[in-house]
């Protein structure tokens, strides 16, 4: 531990990517007193992407476990932080607003952490790094929010930026984020909990991404290339994955690379063309070249030249529904 104090810190959190973090800000900065997360039952209910049971690591650092009713919360839990106030509450793996009785029970407040390739406000809402890998953009920029009631509304405290490239899956962009939080709470946590965090207010008009589906996975097969390589990238795990359908049964692509384009095949996109023993990758024809499939996952199938694969209808490909505009936030959920 780098620090000493007792003030009472409060982390809220249920994935991968929320823990590696709270495990840093416990174990380098300032113990964290508890953690509010979700059972692995109601990881479970609620689908939670990438869930991370805590429990155990909690137990062995006496760091106390409160668990809602519900994921969106309620009465219970307001009452929980009134009668038990604290300095601040980090939240990072956490996909449901915090009510506003709670985040004023803490002194300083709570930092949560979004971004976008464009900087708040353009990027609210809900997925954005699964969007900007889809999107094909180059950079994110990740903040500390203080937060309100909103939707990532609140006031920025610190930015900092780190590359997306074309090697980048939605695995490593957490990767990404973390090593990046890690850095800011090291430059604002220690200080913002005896002196309070400077705030600036988001300057701008905002946009806002839409919520995505598991449904949102679906390959077309006469998209190019790169767009369906970067769709699996984008959802990997540990989102549900992308997939394709070969006589009714669902296929998920977990890792696959454009293969080429000097290769052509009399055969429609979405057609096998060359299979590889006994690891059984395989080549499939796009509408522009060949992707090749080096990790794929389904019951009661193997690969086989000549298949063809359906092409399935995905609206958030290419489609005016997926842009982060305005206009769209009444339709955006917090489900």
């Amino acid at each position: 531990m780098t620090n000493d104090q007792t003030q009472r810190v409060v982390y809220a959190g249920c994935t991968e990517a929320g823990f590696d973090l709270m495990q840093y800000i416990h174990e380098e900065l300032v113990p964290v007193d508890e953690l509010l997360t979700l059972t692995p039952e109601q990881g479970e209910q609620y689908g939670v992407a990438g869930y991370y049971d805590c429990s155990k690591y909690c137990e062995s650092e006496g760091i106390d476990v409160y668990t809602p009713e519900k994921y969106s919360m309620g009465s219970p839990d307001i009452d929980h932080y009134e009668e038990n106030p604290g300095e601040v509450m980090i939240v990072h793996g956490w996909q449901r607003l915090i009510p506003g009785e709670v985040l004023a029970s803490f002194e300083h407040g709570a930092l949560g952490l979004h971004g976008s390739a464009f900087g708040l406000p353009k990027g609210r809402g809900r997925s954005p790094m699964n969007w900007s890998l889809i999107e094909d953009l180059d950079r994110f920029l990740l903040s500390v929010l203080h937060l309100d009631e909103g939707a990532d509304s609140g006031g920025l405290v610190t930015t900092t930026k780190f590359d997306i490239t074309d090697r980048d899956t939605i695995r490593t962009m957490y990767y990404k984020l973390i090593v990046a939080a890690q850095e800011m709470f090291d430059e604002i946590l220690l200080d913002g909990l005896d002196e309070g965090f400077d705030v600036e207010p988001q300057q701008g008009e905002p946009t806002f991404y839409p919520k995505r589906r598991p449904e949102d996975g679906a390959i077309h097969w006469e998209d190019p290339t790169k767009v369906i390589d970067r769709l699996v990238r984008a959802v990997a795990e540990p989102y549900p994955g992308a997939f394709t359908e070969y006589d009714g049964r669902r296929i998920y692509f977990w890792e696959v690379q454009p293969f080429s384009a000097d290769f052509v095949f009399d055969e429609p996109p979405g057609t096998i063309v060359q299979v590889f023993t006994p690891e059984q990758d395989f080549v499939v024809q796009t509408s522009d070249g060949t992707l090749l499939v080096t990790d794929w996952e389904a019951e009661d199938w193997e690969p086989a030249v000549g298949m063809a694969f359906e092409s399935l209808e995905n609206e958030s490909i290419g489609s005016p529904n997926r842009v982060d505009r305005y206009n769209e936030k009444d339709s955006l959920s917090n489900s």
